[in-house]
């Protein structure tokens, strides 16, 4: 109960969540007439109240909602999962879209919050568990939590992920290692923490299994003396399966999941467009066309990283970039605290940056909880609460700032 009252005041008490309440609060007036005109493009109609919450990659992901994958359309670079969850919200909320995905997004966020707490308290105590939340929620990128973004399902998702391999509850891994390459290309990535963490238990498993050879072989003994030899070699052999299939078998099996959901999203792209490879080329119609072929692109990345004109823009945005050098920065200390945890921020948290040339950035890496952990883990070691308070205060600042941006049509990451 008490660790419960922290998280809750942790998270009340942060600037981002209040913006997030009162998202939620003016959710209320919206209806399906006010919000048809941000289907339509980048700058929906701007009489109701719906449309503020309509912008940009929202528009898409409503429309898909409505009418689905079509070939040809730019709407094809986004994932099938959110726009799927939102068209499920809207039919339980009487056809009004905007309030059902402004309902769901926030519902889930509040959801991968209570997740994130609780993991990190779990590895580093509840103080730092608390200070994580409110470093996560005054991010500027954390905005896309209170709006209908796929930020807020990918994070939940994420975070089962980790808390089925903490439980070793294989349904929960598997459920969201299936489901994450379908909310975002970057989701495919969960593979490489799983497989160290695979390593590392069987580094664990190893010295288990002299014991357990020792043990059998008394055992084995004993039902020999019971049963006859043919009947206790039955008996070993299927305490062996079962062993294997509980302590080997089922989470090897989990490195499946992410490949065969990548492999659902192909052929479900293949399903709706004929082409498979639709959302790829879908890429083109978007600034510096995300794609593998950038990571690639050396002289291509270091003009982007050096391209700085203004402080948020779409593709010359310095925030982006010092974001992106943070990121760098912080490898080091996630690498020390937690190895499975390094292993899923390392690729997820560079392949946007070399594929899309930092547009957006911010916005990726609000899912990288580890970097959080370890600027609340870093500003807690200066044994300054004056500092720690600065830091937040400055960055829910730009938060709030960048919401207006967001609500008044204008770039907001």
């Amino acid at each position: 109960m008490i660790a419960t009252g922290k998280l809750w005041s942790a998270v009340f008490s942060s600037k981002a969540l209040a913006a997030l309440l009162v998202a939620v609060g003016l959710c209320r007036q919206l209806d399906v007439e006010g919000v048809r005109g941000g289907f339509s493009g980048w700058q929906p109609c701007r009489k109701a109240v719906g449309c503020m919450f309509s912008t940009r990659d929202v528009a898409q992901y409503l429309h898909l909602s409505r009418t689905g994958y079509r070939l040809g359309s730019k709407n094809c670079a986004f994932y099938p999962l959110w726009p799927g969850a939102i068209h499920l919200a809207t039919l339980m909320r009487g056809r009004r879209p905007v309030l059902a995905a402004m309902l769901l997004t926030n519902a889930l966020s509040l959801l991968g919050f209570w997740l994130l707490y609780r993991l990190v308290e779990r590895h580093c105590g509840p103080e730092t568990a608390r200070d994580s939340l409110i470093v996560t929620l005054a991010f500027p990128g954390a905005l896309f939590f209170s709006f209908p973004y796929s930020e807020s399902i990918f994070l939940v998702l994420v975070l089962l992920f980790f808390w089925g391999l903490e439980l070793q509850r294989w349904s929960w891994a598997a459920a969201a290692g299936f489901l994450l390459p379908m909310t975002r290309a970057t989701g495919v990535f969960v593979l490489a923490p799983l497989a160290w963490w695979l390593w590392e238990e069987q580094k664990v498993g190893r010295g288990k299994q002299k014991l357990d050879d020792n043990n059998s072989e008394f055992a084995n003994a004993g039902a020999e003396e019971r049963h006859g030899p043919w009947r206790a070699g039955q008996l070993a052999l299927r305490t062996l399966w079962r062993a294997a299939g509980r302590r080997r078998l089922a989470p090897w099996l989990l490195l499946l999941c992410p490949l065969l959901g990548y492999a659902a999203y192909f052929g479900l792209m293949h399903l709706w467009t004929g082409n498979a490879l639709e959302g790829f080329a879908a890429q083109k119609f978007y600034p510096n066309s995300p794609s593998i072929a950038n990571m690639f692109d050396i002289s291509g990345f270091g003009n982007a990283l050096l391209n700085v004109r203004t402080l948020d823009g779409m593709t010359d945005s310095a925030l982006d970039r010092i974001f992106f050098l943070l990121f760098l920065a912080l490898l080091w200390p996630i690498y020390r605290l937690n190895k499975v945890w390094f292993w899923y921020v390392l690729p997820a948290g560079l392949v946007p940056a070399l594929s899309s040339w930092f547009m957006s950035y911010r916005r990726y890496i609000m899912v990288l909880f580890p970097m959080f952990v370890v600027l609340a883990v870093a500003l807690r070691r200066t044994k300054s609460r004056w500092l720690f308070w600065y830091y937040v205060v400055l960055l829910a600042a730009i938060q709030a700032w960048a919401v207006k941006q967001f609500v008044s049509f204008k770039w907001a990451g």
